[in-house]
């Protein structure tokens, strides 16, 4: 199977994974749907093929910012630090609450492709109303596991801020990290942030995700 394909198959699984999760979100919630969103360079790719099969969107691009900025991490590196207990807790850029330029009268106006990160957003509670989310500590594990998962699978293309990474990939073709501020590149897996008392639960989803990583190497491979 190709990477994106992977990636698809990826998100579905999420889809099913998290499904056991009770949440408030409804469409037209989008508390969420802020301008602090990663993603990395494939599937910056699947939105901006999106894009272009959809003209009447791209005008939502002119109002992307001119600045933006990545944590000083990817998820693996800061999952490889903290591993080895060489995380420093190093500044996170500040967090841009201004509302996603893809959000439409409070719906997402690219929906099919949003990137994992818009995906993995969930509260047990209405955010609008509470002002923040509520979600159990299982949710944040089974999120960084995709998380890290998805970034493996486009190890050594540039990760980012999403309007950076889709910025580059329209400039030059395809994400480059050396013509953009604020791009690092993906890594792969050197371990799992998954909680001791939390591995059982998890094994069967992680089964899955490591299967799907599998197949698209082999594809890569040949």
């Amino acid at each position: 199977m190709t990477p994106s394909e992977c990636l698809l198959r990826m998100y579905a699984l999420y889809d099913r994974c998290a499904a056991e999760f009770a949440f408030a979100c409804r469409k037209g919630c989008a508390t969420c749907c802020t301008q602090s969103v990663t993603m990395t360079t494939l599937e910056g790719e699947l939105l901006n093929d999106y894009l272009a099969g959809q003209p009447d969107l791209l005008p939502l691009l002119d109002a992307m910012p001119g600045q933006t900025s990545a944590p000083p991490t990817t998820i693996n590196q800061f999952a490889a630090a903290c591993l080895l207990g060489e995380y420093a807790d190093e500044p996170q850029p500040a967090w841009d609450f201004a509302p996603c330029i893809f959000l439409q009268d409070n719906c997402c106006a690219v929906y099919p492709v949003r990137p994992f990160m818009c995906r993995s957003f969930g509260s047990r509670v209405r955010c609008d109303s509470s002002g923040t989310a509520e979600v159990e500590p299982f949710f944040l594990t089974l999120n960084t596991v995709f998380l890290q998962c998805i970034e493996h699978l486009d190890r050594g293309r540039p990760w980012g801020n999403m309007y950076a990474v889709l910025r580059s990939i329209q400039q030059s073709g395809q994400a480059n990290a050396e013509t953009l501020a604020g791009l690092r590149i993906a890594e792969q897996i050197q371990g799992f942030l998954i909680p001791p008392d939390e591995t059982e639960r998890i094994q069967d989803c992680l089964r899955s995700l490591l299967d799907l990583l599998r197949g698209a190497q082999g594809k890569q491979e040949k």
